[in-house]
């Protein structure tokens, strides 16, 4: 058996244990995909995203994210041992052609011990035809609400003073410039 048609006998098992683990109990295992969401829609020129999941499931080190279409019943499998994926340029722009105004199933599968599926999760996106016409800038930054809630003294507004420099003999201080609350 040459490599290829092992290969496209895993794909399809793979494909198999994700639609029978789905069609029993909707995603399965504790895999939720991060990002993108569920029906993410996204501008033709946009970078390549990463696709970020969280896994529960004990034992599940590797994890194989397939890509099916709707108009072929070829899928594409990329394997990876972090909890997150990102395409290549060339898988990227194969992904966003074959997807424009049509879905994508993107599914996420966790492997077990002995490469069996344990865990999935499924989304859809889509690639719109319609150009942003402008510079995308994408930065992710994690909010500090959290710390902010244990402690709000860090997220409080600075007090700014407008004074000349030759009237400042030395730097000021917060307490010189902020009066207390």
């Amino acid at each position: 058996m040459n490599r290829r048609h092992s290969r496209l006998l895993r794909d399809g098992f793979l494909l198999a244990a994700l639609l029978v683990l789905s069609a029993c109990a909707g995603d399965s295992g504790g895999i939720e995909i991060k990002y993108p969401l569920d029906e993410t829609l996204f501008p033709p020129e946009i970078v390549a995203p990463t696709f970020v999941w969280s896994d529960q499931t004990a034992g599940v080190k590797d994890w194989v994210v397939l890509l099916r279409f709707d108009d072929q019943g070829e899928v594409l499998r990329f394997p990876t041992n972090e909890p997150r994926w990102r395409p290549s340029e060339a898988d990227w722009a194969t992904i966003k052609q074959r997807s424009v105004e049509r879905v994508a199933q993107v599914a996420v599968v966790g492997l077990g011990l002995k490469a069996d599926a344990v865990s999935s999760a499924s989304i859809r996106i889509r690639t719109s035809t319609d150009p942003v016409g402008d510079s995308i800038f994408y930065r992710e930054v994690p909010l500090p609400f959290l710390s902010a809630v244990q402690d709000p003294s860090p997220t409080t507004a600075a007090c700014w003073v407008s004074t000349s420099i030759t009237a400042m003999t030395r730097a000021p201080t917060r307490s010189s410039l902020c009066p207390r609350r």
